[in-house]
């Protein structure tokens, strides 16, 4: 059980750092055309980014260490279901991020976006390995 636990806690860092990626990618864009809110600049974006991206994996990272901490002995055998469900939500975040990162951008903003982009996918790549690490211990 403490698998599943670990597998659904990395699933729900990634896919919410996948998510908020997305959401700031558009505000990114915007702002480096100059279309974005006034006052607010790339680094700001990028500054909130990481704060929202620090919230989001502070909980899972909690319940992770947690589980590992309280868990009684190891479950014997293979945890095929649980590799499954964190390698499904870290591969589904580096295609989002590999299919945004592609898209067209204006050429005074594609410096910006893929350096955003290289940057969330090491970030969303981090939580599945770490739960990796976890389930082998």
């Amino acid at each position: 059980m403490a698998f599943y636990i670990i597998a659904i806690a990395a699933a729900v860092a990634t896919l919410g750092i996948t998510f908020n990626y997305i959401a700031h990618l558009g505000s990114i864009i915007k702002t480096a055309e100059g279309r974005g809110d006034e006052g607010m600049t790339v680094q700001t974006l990028l500054t909130r980014f990481f704060f929202s991206t620090m919230i989001i994996e502070l909980v899972p990272l909690a319940v992770i260490v947690l589980v590992y901490a309280l868990m009684e002995r190891p479950d014997t055998g293979l945890p095929v279901i649980p590799l499954v469900i964190i390698i499904g939500a870290a591969i589904f975040g580096v295609m989002q991020v590999l299919i945004r990162m592609k898209q067209d951008v204006p050429a005074e903003a594609k410096g910006q976006v893929r350096s955003f982009s290289l940057i969330s996918m090491q970030l969303i790549t981090s939580m599945p390995l770490i739960a990796l690490i976890f389930l082998f211990i």
